[in-house]
């Protein structure tokens, strides 16, 4: 697991961009399974951890090195690996949310979903 409390007020402004997108929500109630989020509408369905980081992203970040311990928890989470497991990630002084998908062997920066009219303004 890693370090330090839960971002709650992070989770909680989490759970409104899910809701913009359509989605709704429901918080874990776990405290051992790693994850923040269940969110799911009827096209979709995702399971979501939330970070929050003090420091700036670099463009050029390999998230593998940023977040290695959450990236391991999502991937040993107990289920099905048809459903999808993202990270929802942000630094403190930045209001924009980057959706890590979460992949056995890579993570992938979603640039544009355009089923959840999201668009990652960091994309290039």
């Amino acid at each position: 697991m890693t370090r330090g409390r839960k971002p709650v007020a992070a989770i909680a402004e989490a759970k409104k961009f899910a809701e913009r997108m359509g989605y709704r929500w429901q918080e874990n109630t776990h405290p051992d399974l790693a994850y923040d989020l269940f969110i799911f509408k009827p096209q979709m369905a995702c399971i979501v951890r939330v970070r929050q980081t003090r420091y700036q992203i670099d463009p050029d970040a390999i998230y593998e090195n940023l977040i290695p311990e959450d990236l391991s928890d999502v991937r040993a989470l107990p289920f099905p690996k048809v459903i999808p497991r993202e990270i929802w990630l942000r630094t403190q002084h930045e209001r924009t949310w980057r959706r890590l998908r979460i992949h056995e062997l890579s993570v992938g920066e979603l640039e544009w979903w355009g089923p959840d009219d999201y668009t990652n303004p960091y994309s290039r």
